[in-house]
C-alpha cells in the first residue's frame, strides 16, 4: 500500500487549488473595472512612492512633468490590458482561464507591456537603445511595478464578487424563511391542502369532520373544506396567533378587525366579512381577556 507523505497531500492540494477557473475576469463588466482600477492605482502608486527614482530618469525631459510621464506609463498599462483581455481572449476564443494558467497570462500581458513601456521610454528619454539587455531591465521595473495594481484590484473585484455572493445567499435564506413561515394546512391524513401567508388566513370553523378555512386570496375571502379537526390544525400550524375561541372557531388574531364586548361575551369581527360575528365562547373568554391584555399594542384591532 503506497503511503501518502505531507509532499504529495501539499502538491494535490496546490494542484487542485491551480485548477480552479479563475472567473473573476470572465465578464466584460469585471474587465472594465480591472483595467480602470489598474490604470487609477499604477498612476497613484508610481507618483506616490517613485519607485526606482524614475525622477532621475527623465530630468532632462523638461517637456514633461513627472505626472504626465506617469499618466503616459499607466495608459500605456490600459491599452495593454484593453489588447489581452478583450483582443486576444476573444482571438484565442479562451472562454475561462484557471488560476495556474493566469499567473501565465499574466506574464504574458507583462512582456507586452514591456514593449509598450519601452516605446514610452524611447520618446521621452532622448531615443535610448533598444537592445535585449535593455527589454530585460525594463521587464523587471515593470512587473514589480505591475504587481501591486494586480493584486489591489484582483482583491476589490473579488471582494466585490463574495460580497455579492454572500448577499444573493442571504436573499435566499430570507426567502426561504418567508416561505417556511408560511401556515401549511393539511388534512387528516398530513397531506398538505393549503399554503397559506398568515396574514392572508382568517379563522378556521369546525364541519364536523371537517374544517372550513376562511382566507384572503387577491382581496376577496375564499374558503376550503378540508377533511382534518381544529385541534390538528393548532398543533401542525406552528403560529401564535392562532387563538380557539369556541368549541367551534380558531380564528386568526393579527387579522381580527374589532372586539366588542357584550352581555354573553366577546363577538368578534372581521373586515371583509362585516356581517358575520365570532363569539368567544365563556369557556375561553377569560383566556381571551388575558391574551387581548397582554398583546392589545401588538395588534391592529381596537377592543370596543
Amino acid at each position: 500500500m503506497a503511503r501518502t507523505t505531507p509532499l504529495s497531500v501539499n502538491y494535490t492540494v496546490l494542484k487542485s487549488a491551480l485548477d480552479q477557473r479563475f472567473l473573476i475576469l470572465n465578464s466584460s463588466v469585471n474587465k472594465i473595472i480591472f483595467i480602470s482600477l489598474v490604470t487609477l492605482i499604477s498612476l497613484l502608486f508610481m507618483y506616490t512612492f517613485v519607485p526606482f527614482n524614475i525622477n532621475r530618469w527623465y530630468e532632462d525631459a523638461s517637456k514633461f512633468d513627472l505626472f504626465k510621464i506617469f499618466s503616459i506609463f499607466s495608459l500605456a498599462g490600459t491599452f495593454t490590458l484593453l489588447l489581452t483581455q478583450f483582443g486576444l481572449r476573444k482571438w484565442l476564443r479562451i472562454e475561462y482561464l484557471t488560476y495556474g494558467q493566469y499567473f501565465f497570462w499574466f506574464l504574458g500581458e507583462i512582456l507586452i507591456l514591456t514593449f509598450g513601456i519601452m516605446g514610452c521610454d524611447w520618446l521621452l528619454n532622448n531615443h535610448p537603445d533598444l537592445s535585449v539587455s535593455n527589454y530585460l531591465d525594463t521587464f523587471n521595473y515593470t512587473i514589480l511595478i505591475a504587481i501591486p495594481p494586480y493584486v489591489i484590484s484582483l482583491l476589490i473585484l473579488f471582494g466585490a464578487q463574495q460580497y455579492k455572493l454572500a448577499h444573493n445567499l442571504s436573499l435566499v435564506a430570507t426567502e426561504h424563511k418567508a416561505l417556511s413561515d408560511n401556515l401549511l394546512i393539511g388534512d387528516e391524513n398530513g397531506k398538505i391542502i393549503l399554503t397559506l401567508h398568515p396574514n392572508n388566513v382568517l379563522f378556521f370553523k369546525s364541519e364536523d369532520n371537517y374544517v372550513d378555512v376562511h382566507y384572503l386570496l387577491g382581496g376577496e375571502v375564499k374558503t376550503e373544506l378540508i377533511r382534518t379537526t381544529l385541534k390538528k390544525i393548532e398543533s401542525t400550524c406552528s403560529y401564535s396567533g392562532l387563538i380557539r375561541v369556541h368549541r367551534s372557531y380558531t380564528i386568526n388574531i393579527k387579522t381580527v378587525s374589532s372586539s366588542k364586548k357584550t352581555h354573553k361575551g366577546y363577538v368578534l369581527q372581521f373586515d371583509p366579512l362585516p356581517d358575520l360575528q365570532i363569539p368567544v365562547s365563556a369557556s375561553h373568554q377569560k383566556q381571551f381577556e388575558q391574551y387581548l391584555s397582554s398583546t392589545s399594542s401588538t395588534f391592529p384591532f381596537t377592543p370596543l
